[in-house]
């Protein structure tokens, strides 16, 4: 089976490449959606292949339907863990059996509330919860395609 292309041409020749010859703390990060672009920011190195990144936030700057863009480091913004394994560039998210337990109902069910709503919800989707609990910790890795090197905000106006 053919490998299907999706998105902008010009997103799918830049994901995956590295513009610059070291990561090092502050190198511009850009995530390529189906046809935006995200900017983020290197926050922490650990080695070229362990890296915390953090989005920027961005300030529309030009005129309409163009995209001129201020893109403003935020430290609130929350951090993300890279992991280059093979090829490309992943997510890598832990959940221990001592976070989980407090959220676990007596049935063993996961027991939702206004406070860990949004952060029950995305667990539930991700972690199995018996495996969690059995060894303690889990770790899912999803796929994140970006480059380093530039840090790029684009908004497709067409969707």
């Amino acid at each position: 089976m053919a490998k299907r292309l999706y998105g902008s041409l010009q997103n799918r020749l830049e994901e995956n490449r590295q513009f610059c010859e070291t990561i090092e703390v502050g190198t511009g990060v850009t995530e390529y959606s189906y046809s935006d672009r995200h900017a983020y920011e290197v926050v922490a190195v650990k080695d070229q292949k362990h890296v915390t990144i953090r989005e920027y936030d961005h300030k529309f700057c030009g005129e309409a339907y163009t995209n001129d863009w201020e893109l403003i480091s935020n430290p609130e913004n929350p951090e993300i863990n890279l992991v280059k394994r093979g090829d490309y560039w992943y997510t890598a998210s832990t959940l221990t059996a001592e976070e989980l337990k407090p959220m676990l109902s007596e049935d063993g069910r996961i027991h939702l509330n206004n406070e860990n709503f949004d952060r029950g919800m995305w667990m539930a989707q991700n972690f199995d919860f018996d495996k969690v609990l059995e060894k303690g910790k889990q770790t899912v890795y999803r796929r994140m395609n970006v480059s380093f090197g530039v840090a790029d905000y684009y908004y497709d106006y067409e969707f």
